[in-house]
């Protein structure tokens, strides 16, 4: 009975491990075709592409705002504003009112 069991066991291993190594080889082979390979540097090739993009914008960032905080610190010691920041800069002119002005090319002629 013993034997039986052993024997019953093995068997059912040995047909595990055959079918799991039968799968493992036509994955790798699918994985080696050239349309899988391009797809696979493509894909990567985009992921370094993001992930520059990401560190390029965490670079603009901290640039930013370690920027702001020399200017705070020159503002303190000297006194003297170096920067307005746009929305303190007051109102931009209406482009109709830079038409409305006088300009000798546009005098008329009497």
């Amino acid at each position: 009975m013993r034997r039986t069991f052993y024997l019953a066991v093995g068997a059912a291993l040995g047909v595990a491990a055959t079918r799991r190594t039968r799968r493992a080889k036509e994955q790798a082979m699918a994985a080696l075709t050239p349309t899988s390979v391009a797809g696979n540097v493509a894909d990567a090739i985009a992921e370094l592409g993001n992930a520059v993009g990401s560190f390029a914008a965490d670079v603009r960032a901290g640039m930013e705002e370690r920027e702001s905080q020399l200017v705070a610190v020159i503002d303190e010691a000297t006194g003297v504003v170096v920067r307005t920041p746009p929305e303190l800069a007051g109102p931009a002119r209406p482009l109709a009112e830079a038409a409305d002005r006088w300009s000798p090319r546009r005098r008329k002629r009497t």
